[in-house]
């Protein structure tokens, strides 16, 4: 994998056959873990997770 800069953000491209095996979509959040170790690990975010911080962020108006 390589790193890419774009706009002042980095970013990867997941190998499509790990998004395939992990049964990821387009759209799902994911966290980067590190361990005491220095291990760096991906974790995905479930949806319902995602949904409620994004609607803690930006509450609706009535």
């Amino acid at each position: 994998m390589k790193i890419v800069e774009n706009n002042g953000q980095y970013k990867i491209t997941l190998p499509k056959d790990l998004v395939l095996d992990k049964g990821w979509k387009a759209g799902d959040e994911l966290r980067f873990v590190e361990d005491v170790e220095g291990r760096i690990f991906l974790k995905v975010i479930p949806r319902e997770s995602a949904a409620e911080k994004s609607s803690a962020r930006n509450p609706r108006k009535n």
